[in-house]
């Protein structure tokens, strides 16, 4: 059993060196950045709720 449980212990340490590689391949690729001031703003708005009429006139019929 205690082989069992040693390869265990290696196998859990591989996995916590993988998962910190793909987290820093990952901020790599993907930057995060702050919004600007317009998409916070966009962000912290309630949307407008349209009818179908206005709907349909924007879109053309």
């Amino acid at each position: 059993m205690g082989e069992v449980s040693e390869i265990l212990g290696e196998i859990r340490e591989e996995l916590r060196e993988l998962r910190l590689l793909y987290k820093e391949l990952v901020e790599r690729l993907i930057p995060v950045e702050e919004p600007e001031p317009d998409e916070k703003k966009a962000i912290k708005e309630e949307d407008e709720i349209v009818g179908e009429e206005e709907l349909f006139r924007v879109l053309g019929d």
